[in-house]
């Protein structure tokens, strides 16, 4: 009888996986000959023996030379099955070692808000954190040729194949920049959208008051979880059907839900100081008025979990003043948010969205037909119509009314456009986010009220 040593064999599959893919990584290469893979640790060319680590610790970049975001390589290789972690690992002297970050780094960053697990994966032109894959015993080759696959389609830039054959070069390219001021004709504004509660649905109305913050009321009340958490439809399905209204009039905000019988009303007016404190919502800080426990249990029976119903009474946070990476125009310092993750307002053209659909129907070889996506999937609040698919990304300034807009860029769309109802029930895939990242990284626009 032999033994066969088990963990022997383990390690030299996990460190041979890790190797292949590793070296395969670092000859990755963008159509400018120029690396698309930055690994950090150990040299790729080592021969793989049983103290090859069977993680490989990397970022990615551009063509141009910035920075693919963590969060945004985690999202998308989501979409692909493919788990991967994120961030600094509980590390961070080692992950400023690798990154490059200064104590002068770390400090700006943290003054800016970014924490563990938030959005904040680029700040100044500099990762935050890293990707990680980690090859076990029961991983395959199969595996690591997938996960290739996945950074060769969605990083690595190709040549532009023109119809005879020949390849032009991004530098043919003259790209002129829509700083006009002059009016752009045949827009027409089709709808206004109101969400009062994070994460629940909003409501359409004909007009509405602007406040400091944005939208009236506009997510101006959250869900926390027992644990602390904000609660929102990627962690939370059920939040999808709150239905939500606010009457003016009354000065009532109405919520219904398919699992209770019964209609909430909570006045928009009602004094809660005394029941005042302070959370931190993705790194920032709000002072939060409280409910008593009968609205807590009624949204808890709502979505199935204990919950604390909360309304943002003041905020710290202000709008960024740092340009963007897309260049977009500063953010106003004087400007406030309420429960928004980033601009006050999100606007979205359905001439984009049509065009999106149009992608996915092209894009569907099974023969089944795609699920029709319409702009309500974005959570927008202001949605035009009349102009060309995505002639808004050039827009720096919008007019409505006696109401002026200054765009800040980009919005961070994430997994949750993916999710969907269908007689009553939340559907997830990996549609529209991932058909969008095949074609457009270019953010939707986001803007703020001057």
């Amino acid at each position: 009888m032999f033994s066969v040593n088990t963990l022997f064999f383990s390690c030299r599959h996990t460190s041979s996986l890790a190797t292949y893919v590793r070296k395969k990584m670092l000859y990755m290469k963008h159509r400018n000959k120029k690396n698309v893979c930055i690994i950090y640790g150990q040299e790729a060319s080592k021969v793989a023996d049983l103290k090859t680590s069977p993680t490989i610790t990397f970022n990615l970049k551009r063509e141009d030379g910035t920075w693919f975001g963590y969060r945004e390589v985690e999202k998308l290789a989501s979409l692909s099955g493919i788990h991967l972690r994120t961030g600094c690992f509980c590390n961070p002297g080692a992950c400023a070692k690798y990154l490059g970050l200064s104590h002068s780094d770390l400090v700006s960053n943290f003054e800016a808000g970014h924490v563990c697990w938030d959005d904040n994966d680029v700040i100044k032109g500099k990762p935050t954190g890293a990707v990680r894959i980690s090859f076990g015993y029961i991983s395959t080759y199969q595996d690591a040729e997938e996960f290739l696959k996945f950074l060769q389609s969605s990083f690595v830039s190709k040549p532009i194949a023109s119809s005879n054959g020949h390849t032009l070069s991004m530098n043919t390219l003259n790209l002129v920049d829509n700083q006009s001021q002059q009016v752009v004709p045949d827009v027409r504004l089709k709808s206004i959208i109101i969400y009062p509660v994070k994460s629940c649905q909003g409501f359409s109305v004909q007009s509405w008051p602007l406040a400091a913050g944005g939208l009236k009321y506009d997510r101006e009340w959250l869900l926390q979880g027992s644990g602390g958490e904000i609660l929102t439809q990627k962690k939370v399905p059920e939040l999808a059907s709150i239905r939500t209204l606010i009457n003016l009039e009354l000065g009532k905000l109405f919520v219904e839900s398919p699992k209770r019988k019964d209609k909430l009303q909570i006045s928009l007016l009602e004094n809660l100081t005394h029941l005042t404190a302070e959370v931190d919502v993705y790194g920032q800080r709000y002072e939060v008025e409280s409910y008593d426990e009968n609205v807590n249990t009624w949204f808890s029976e709502a979505i199935g979990r204990h919950c604390t119903f909360m309304r943002c009474s003041s905020s710290k946070k202000s709008l960024c003043t740092s340009t963007g990476q897309n260049g977009r125009l500063c953010r106003d310092t004087r400007s406030k948010l309420s429960f928004v993750n980033e601009g006050q307002l999100l606007l979205i053209s359905e001439e984009s969205v049509s065009d999106l659909n149009s992608r996915l129907s092209s894009s569907n070889g099974n023969g089944k037909q795609h699920v029709l996506v319409d702009a309500m999937r974005f959570r927008p609040n202001i949605v035009i119509s009349g102009s060309t698919p995505y002639r808004e990304d050039n827009w720096k300034r919008l007019h409505i009314g006696d109401a002026y807009f200054t765009s800040m860029g980009g919005c961070n769309r994430c997994q949750m456009i993916n999710l969907h109802q269908n007689a009553g029930q939340v559907i997830k895939s990996k549609e529209p986010l991932a058909t969008l990242a095949s074609y457009r990284r270019e953010k939707v626009s986001c803007l703020p009220a001057c």
